[in-house]
């Protein structure tokens, strides 16, 4: 059996920052098809990433959990920020994210990508390397690109054939990119969101 943990921030008002390039709707129509096979296979309720919501978050800037003064600390790293996207972007064209395949994780159930420009993995290096994180934290590494279709109504023990069946799902969707940009996001997860920067790369 496999054991889930239910999500506690689902539909909550928030305050994080985050990195993310932006989807076009056809992206997030395919993404929603991935959604609904993972619904149909199954065994316990699941939240459903809404479509306006599905997101890939290439760097947490400020994440949603943790206490500490999030509006002071944006505001202190901010422009770097801007200015380090803005730079890590300078002559990139547009890129290609992939979508390949499903994923079942103890919190989520995600789509992964890939991005062979080697852009993101730039972008969020350079954030690591060059932001301080919070006070009393250590910056992200990231090992995925991915997009969240749902996370877990309730901690459930599932079975291990539900999770290959959702693993085995096909995945194949292309996902063009020609802007990253900053958003704060209010309400989990990315149901309200203000779109601070943007960075073109066309």
């Amino acid at each position: 059996m496999f054991q889930t943990i239910a999500d506690d921030t689902w539909g909550r008002p928030c305050l994080a920052y985050h990195v993310q390039p932006h989807l076009a709707s056809e992206t997030r129509s395919a993404l929603v098809g991935l959604q609904e096979a993972v619904a149909s296979r199954w065994t316990v309720p699941l939240f459903l990433t809404p479509p306006e919501a599905l997101h890939v978050t290439l760097y947490a800037l400020v994440q949603v959990k943790g206490i500490f003064d999030k509006e002071g600390y944006w505001s202190s790293i901010a422009e770097p920020c801007r200015s380090l996207l803005e730079e890590s972007c300078r002559g990139h064209g547009p890129l290609e994210l992939r979508f390949t395949r499903l994923k079942v994780t103890d919190t989520a159930i995600i789509a992964v990508a890939t991005d062979e420009t080697g852009l993101i993995d730039r972008v969020r290096n350079a954030i690591a390397a060059e932001i301080p994180p919070p006070p009393g934290h250590e910056p992200i590494r990231y090992d995925l690109i991915h997009s969240t279709l749902a996370r877990y109504r309730t901690s459930d023990a599932v079975p291990e054939a539900a999770v290959a069946a959702v693993e085995a799902i096909p995945a194949s969707v292309a996902a063009p990119v020609e802007r990253l940009k900053i958003i704060r996001e209010t309400l989990f997860p990315c149901r309200e969101t203000d779109e601070l920067f943007s960075v073109s790369l066309c």
